[in-house]
This record gives structure tokens, sequence and C-alpha cells, in this order.
């Protein structure tokens, strides 16, 4: 990374940048939180207050460089620094240089916790963690603009190739090298033991969405009462185990309306959905269509 937060002996925090103008930035990013998705803000603006949402967040700075409050720590990045963290962690923007701009992308959570991603990153980020790439790319600001203008296309099909490049980049952080930012401390261990059993109870989701298990499957999984399994996992991913589970069995079903032929009922059943009539209610409150017409669309076949 190019730059860190420091303070001096006061605490004040030693940085060459300057107040600049303040945004209101909404506590969502204003993009359905189900879909990977691209911020339009490619100015870094300083925020009048921390926020939160439940998206991983990835931001590649392309200039100047912005001090981030992150759960109440200090971090300053530069141009060329690429860092990812939970938005749900409080964050905000305090200082940045002028000008200053950067790549803003969001990955939905579940698909964070269903890569295939060790479970030392995986952990630091649950643990409220901002972890910072040890080893850039030189191509990564023309790779993040591409990813950016790819998923303001609206193209589902392109957004799905731009996912797998997202989780394919993340790989390589995870290889080569990453480092927490945030000096966390003790918060951070104690929010990482918090979240270990939604992270199990995720990843238990993620292996076996295909097979007809409960809520009380996934409770039992991690052992805990299923009353006290749900409470956490809500208050932690902000989305019922129920409604994880729905998510997860869509995205098998997606892949395969994109990648096969298979037909819609033995995909409904392939995906985990114990009926038809369940998928096809579930699909259309996630897609606005049903399973048929979507294939068409980002097909063009039946």
């Amino acid at each position: 990374m190019s730059s860190r937060s420091g303070t001096n002996s006061s605490g004040i925090l030693r940085s060459p940048m300057s107040r600049a103008q303040t945004a209101r930035i909404p506590r969502l990013p204003g993009h359905s939180e189900r879909a990977v998705s691209a911020d339009s803000r490619r100015e870094v603006l300083v925020m009048r207050r921390a926020h939160q949402h439940s998206q991983i967040e990835l931001n590649l700075m392309l200039a100047g460089a912005a001090t981030y409050l992150f759960n109440g720590r200090r971090v300053t990045i530069g141009a060329g620094d690429f860092v990812f963290f939970w938005g749900a962690i409080p964050h905000q923007t305090i200082e940045v240089s002028s000008p200053a701009s950067f790549v803003c992308l969001y990955l939905p959570i579940e698909m964070f916790l269903s890569a295939a991603l060790g479970p030392r990153l995986k952990s630091a980020v649950l643990g409220g963690g901002l972890i910072g790439d040890r080893a850039p790319l030189p191509f990564d600001a023309a790779q993040f603009e591409h990813w950016h203008g790819e998923l303001n296309r609206g193209d589902e099909r392109i957004t799905a190739l731009v996912r797998q490049e997202i989780e394919q980049r993340l790989r390589r952080s995870d290889l080569c090298g990453w480092e927490v930012l945030s000096d966390t401390g003790d918060g951070a261990a104690a929010a990482e033991g918090r979240h270990a059993k939604v992270w199990a109870m995720a990843g238990f989701i993620a292996a076996h969405a295909g097979d007809p298990i409960s809520v009380a499957d996934v409770a039992a999984s991690v052992c805990l009462h299923p009353n006290y399994a749900m409470a956490i996992f809500r208050e932690a991913l902000g989305m019922s185990i129920g409604g994880y589970l729905t998510r997860q069995r869509l995205y098998v079903a997606q892949a395969l309306l994109l990648s096969t032929d298979t037909d819609i009922v033995t995909i409904a059943f392939e995906a985990g959905f114990g009926s038809v009539s369940r998928f096809y209610e579930a699909f259309g409150r996630h897609f606005a269509m049903p399973p048929r017409q979507y294939r068409m669309l980002y097909r063009g076949g039946g």
C-alpha cells in the first residue's frame, strides 16, 4: 500500500490532505444489494456521517488519496491501492486530497462467502478488518474501469462474467498477499468470534443449497438453537437464514438457466426448491420475471 494512517504524540492525524466537498452518502449505495454493482460516483467525497450496507465493498484508488474512518480507526489509502471490506462495519471518508478519484464496486455478502477464498481472509473481513492488497497489478486501474463500465451496461450475462472475474481478483489477493490496514485490536477479535458461527452457517448453506435443508438443519450445523441462530444471522448479514438459502438456490438456478439447456422443472429441483411453484414465486420476486423469460432475454433461447 502506498500510504498509511499515522498520528503524532498528541493523537492528531498526520496528513497533507485538505477538507474537500462534503457529500451526503445514502445508507444504501443506490443499487440492489442482491447483485454485483458499481457505484456511479467517481470522485471521492467527504461523508457527513458513517454509513453501513450489507455488501462487500471494493475500492481501487485511481488518483489522490483519502482517509477513512473505519470502525473508529483512521486509515489512509493512496493512488493504486486496492482495499476491500464488509460494508456492515461503519465506515466514512473523512478527508481527501483534491482531486481524488476511485472505482467502487459492491459484491453481495453471500457471493463473497461462497467464493473460493481462504478462511483467514474471510474471517478477517467478517471480523471487521479493512483489507489491503499487497500485490497490486499494473493493469488494476484499467481492469476496474472496465468492470465499472460493464456493470453499468445492465447486461445480466456480462454481469455474471464480471462477478467471476472479481472473485478471481480476490483469490489473487488471497494467494499473493493481503494485510489488515485497520488496527482493530481486541474489538476485531470479539467481532470475529461473534461472526464465526454466522460464517459457518453461511458455508453450510452454500454447500447444501441443493439439498432439502431447513433452518433447523442450518442451526444444528453450528450447534445453536434455531431462534438464536436466526437472530445472530439476521443481525450480521441483514437477512434471514431462509432468505439467504433462497438466494443461494436462485444463484444455482440462474447459472443453469444461462449456461445449460436443462428444462425449467429440472432446474427447480436441482437448485433445491421443493416445488416448481415455489421456484417460480421466488424467481419472479427476485428477478422480476419468470425463468423462461429470463432465459430468452439473456440467452435468446427457450
